[in-house]
């Protein structure tokens, strides 16, 4: 896939020269974007992805997520509850703004910063606690002015900035003041995998498409799941409700394959956005 430049789907796409998403084995540490609010922006020591999945599946009440595990018969299945499950999804996904731009995000929890983490860092994340990740080329035109991104879900708004970055896996961490839940982290997809997608494509916020897994190219998880304008940043969920990884680019032409929608794997987040474990990485 690399020979050929995406066109991207995402927000501000006539305007904004999208990022391909590339595979990396460095290994993450939550260092940030350096100018961003003060220069205190990494989340330091956050909670890794491994203890995450862990509580999550020590913890019976966890989130609607989890307890909808019984209800799939294989994440090759669509849910018994397909109701359920994006209700569930819609309710952790928001519509996010940057100036002419408009996209996705999904919440994730991260955790907050350790006690010995820089005093600015500890003071933005107790104002700003709840966690979305979205796409880098979603916020591109707010890294110098990290207020002015905007996060909306129906009549709500909330206080929102740009925490840090990941321009090479085009991923951005936005931070918001109102408690929003947020959604699991999914196992290794396989080809096939029922997929579905939610965001604000074309202005439309919690719009669904739906298809499967067609196969993986390091971080880039290729779908057959309708992406449009706006759907970036959004989650892809396998038949659990769990991210699979962040809506990203489709690829579009004569000259190129059809029906190439990409996610961005939520283990790259490891590379800069989040502290990691090896273990955490798939496979």
């Amino acid at each position: 896939m690399d020979e050929h430049a995406p066109t991207e789907t995402g927000p501000g796409a006539t305007a904004q020269a999208p990022t391909q998403a590339r595979s990396s084995s460095r290994l993450g540490t939550y260092l940030g974007a350096a100018g961003l609010v003060c220069g205190a922006l990494a989340l330091l020591a956050v909670v890794s992805l491994q203890t995450r999945l862990m509580e999550v599946q020590s913890s019976p009440d966890t989130n609607q997520a989890s307890n909808m595990a019984e209800a799939s018969r294989t994440l090759f299945d669509a849910p018994d509850n397909l109701g359920a499950l994006l209700e569930l999804v819609q309710a952790s996904t928001v519509t996010i703004g940057c100036k002419d731009a408009q996209g996705s995000g999904w919440v994730i929890e991260l955790g907050s910063p350790s006690a010995d983490a820089d005093p600015e860092a500890i003071e933005l994340d107790r104002k700003f606690p709840t966690e979305v990740i979205t796409n880098h080329h979603v916020i591109e035109e707010c890294v110098d002015t990290p207020r002015k991104v905007t996060a909306t879900a129906g009549e709500d708004t909330y206080d929102a900035v740009l925490y840090s970055y990941d321009e090479e896996n085009d991923l951005a961490l936005v931070a918001i003041k109102q408690d929003v839940p947020p959604l699991e982290l999914s196992e290794k997809p396989q080809p096939g995998w029922w997929a579905v997608a939610v965001g604000t494509p074309y202005g439309l916020e919690g719009s669904v498409s739906i298809g499967n897994i067609m196969n993986l190219d390091g971080t880039d998880i290729i779908a057959t799941t309708p992406l449009n304008s706006g759907n970036s940043g959004g989650p892809m969920v396998n038949s659990r409700g769990e991210v699979i990884g962040t809506n990203t680019w489709t690829l579009i032409g004569d000259d190129e394959p059809q029906d190439w929608n990409v996610a961005v794997a939520h283990t790259a987040l490891c590379d800069i956005l989040v502290a990691c474990d090896e273990s955490d990485k798939w496979d």
